[in-house]
């Protein structure tokens, strides 16, 4: 039995005027980077100015919020506050930003310097207080604004490759204090960073539409690179485009992203996007942003014209007609499209197009309309067939669609199977999924809802149960099945039993789960909690040994290593060793 709690399609778009002012109004007033413009920031750096990554990129739940400094493949740069201020925040976290200083300034602004290696010896000295008192590798602390005052140029930390970073580098923003904005570092600090290589158009997409304020069809219709020969396309009365582009640097061989994105009809804009004054919370539709089928299949990300309705990045966008380009005659016409970069060197690409009756967007059919079940982006949304449930709150699509699951059947599981729509429509924050299914007594809380790749393979997306329901959160459709995890982690410890290690300042291990992951790691020596410094990069720990708290010296001690799995699976693991 199938339950939906859905309307029918003929009344989607009758509704979509109220519910734009639900989704897309911004009421909290901002400053720009435009408006926060001066020369008195130094850089953080004493090195040349090479970037690995700048502001605005396309990433995959996010656009980059600062700038990524080379510092030539090894952790160590001394890096330095680029303005007075006072330190208002220090991470650590295995992921994300690693080890992370936080510095508020009297502009109005505060700079963020991200992925260290390690901190100032004071700054370090006092997170390993707080971190011995949580007894917790992980913190997030907010110093007092008397304890940290910084001058510009002083020392702060050492670059290098903490979190999820993807080798040794300085992250660094420039966010509005207030509104916790990140700025446009380029603009707000004016630095001088020389850049006279233009942008380069890498593919250009052309799809037909229909409906697309009620139930969108959409048809590829081709797509060409700059330097292909392609005489004037035939295209549908209404279609959009989507480009693919890269800007580089001289100096680096960093793909880095465009700035401003303008496409046009004779003249005419229909769509522009800057990528800059985005806020945190607004990071994830960068999936409305692009042609996202495109990013599954081909990893390209294609910015493209037509503005979604459940998109709420409208105050970042200027478009005309939701960004869609409508021939009204069978003249040919100009299709132009310009990117810039942000220091303002742009391309341009032109295209001839001509309305062609012929070439339109396959619609839904009434099979597939029975079939399906209309999702509006702008209701909640309830699927239930038989053991799967799905709850998409308002505000989870971009677009409606029309949603299908089947069950499938599984040699490799016992468990039910399920192919929840495609993975090629991209999914807001909020949905859950469950299943109703049996998992004996013993075994409920090793139970856990994993996503299955194309290959077979399991990856961790959680489980709660509530009553005879399994629930994980939905980032994404696709194929998902209930698991058990019952193994515990792998751990290899470094050091031999009885070992004497009186020089070593820490101990190391390697780590591994191949189902639900390492959930947290607790090291005692002599009954003392010590410092677990975890990187999932490399899948190693390193156990702190320090002398202000492990008294004595050249004796034997006692190692006790928990590790947790996310299933509660735990691996401990005991050594002697003196030290």
């Amino acid at each position: 039995m199938i339950i939906s709690k859905t309307i029918p399609v003929r009344y989607a778009a009758g509704l979509l005027i109220a519910a734009f002012s639900v989704f897309n109004t911004d009421l909290a007033a901002q400053r720009t980077s435009a408006d926060i413009i001066s020369a008195d920031y130094s850089k953080p750096l004493d090195l040349p100015v090479s970037l690995s990554g700048n502001y605005g990129e396309l990433r995959a739940t996010h656009f980059h919020a600062g700038l990524d400094f080379r510092v030539g493949g090894v952790s160590g740069a001394p890096v330095k506050a680029v303005k007075d201020g006072y330190i208002s925040r220090l991470s650590v976290s295995p992921t994300g930003y690693g080890n992370a200083v936080y510095i508020t300034h009297p502009d109005g602004t505060t700079t963020v310097y991200g992925h260290l290696h390690s901190f100032s010896q004071k700054i370090e000295r006092w997170i390993r207080e707080r971190q011995y008192e949580a007894e917790s590798f992980s913190v997030n602390l907010t110093p007092d604004p008397s304890q940290f005052p910084v001058r510009r140029g002083e020392q702060i930390g050492r670059a290098g490759n903490t979190g999820s970073s993807g080798g040794p580098h300085l992250h660094f923003e420039i966010r509005d204090t207030k509104t916790e904005i990140p700025l446009n570092p380029q603009r707000v600090s004016a630095y001088s960073i020389a850049d006279n290589v233009a942008p380069t158009i890498e593919r250009v997409a052309i799809y037909g539409i229909s409906s697309a304020d009620a139930l969108p069809s959409v048809s590829f219709i081709r797509s060409f690179t700059p330097t292909e020969k392609i005489g004037v396309i035939s295209v549908p009365d209404t279609f959009y485009i989507a480009v693919a582009g890269v800007d580089r640097m001289a100096g680096t061989g960093a793909r880095l992203a465009i700035s401003e994105y303008l496409y046009s009809l004779e003249d005419e804009e229909i769509f522009s996007f800057r990528a800059e004054d985005i806020p945190f919370s607004k990071g994830r539709y960068v999936n409305s942003l692009v042609e996202y089928p495109q990013k599954v299949n081909f990893k390209r990300q294609m910015v493209k014209s037509w503005v979604e309705p459940g998109t709420s990045l409208r105050d970042h966008i200027s478009s005309r007609n939701s960004g869609l380009f409508i021939l009204n005659d069978d003249a040919e016409r100009t299709v132009k499209v310009e990117l810039k970069d942000h220091a303002g060197n742009r391309v341009f690409k032109s295209f001839r197009v001509k309305r062609d009756v012929s070439v339109r967007p396959k619609p839904y059919d009434s099979l597939a309309i029975a079939k399906g079940t209309l999702m509006p982006w702008f209701l909640p949304n309830f699927y239930e067939n038989g053991s799967l449930r799905l709850i998409l709150p308002a505000g989870t699509l971009y677009r409606s669609i029309l949603f299908y699951a089947d069950s499938i059947s599984s040699a490799d599981s016992e468990y039910p199977v399920w192919v929840v729509n495609s993975e090629s429509v991209p999914l807001h924050s909020g949905a859950e999924i469950s299943f109703r299914t049996f998992v004996p007594e013993n075994l409920r809380d090793r139970a856990y809802i994993a996503r299955v790749d194309e290959k077979g393979r399991l990856s961790y997306r959680g489980g709660e149960w509530r009553g005879e329901r399994l629930y994980a959160s939905l980032a994404e459709f696709g194929t998902y099945t209930v698991a058990i995890d019952t193994i515990p982690p792998v751990v290899n410890l470094s050091l031999l039993q009885g070992a004497n290690i009186a020089s070593a300042s820490y101990i190391t291990a390697t780590l591994y789960d191949e189902a639900s992951g390492i959930s947290s790691i607790a090291a005692y020596v002599d009954g003392k909690w010590i410092i677990p410094q975890y990187d999932p990069k490399s899948r190693r720990v390193h156990l702190l040994l320090d002398r202000e708290r492990l008294e004595g010296r050249g004796i034997k001690r006692e190692l006790i290593l928990n590790v947790k799995d996310g299933r509660g699976n735990i691996t401990e693991t005991k050594r002697s060793f003196i030290w």
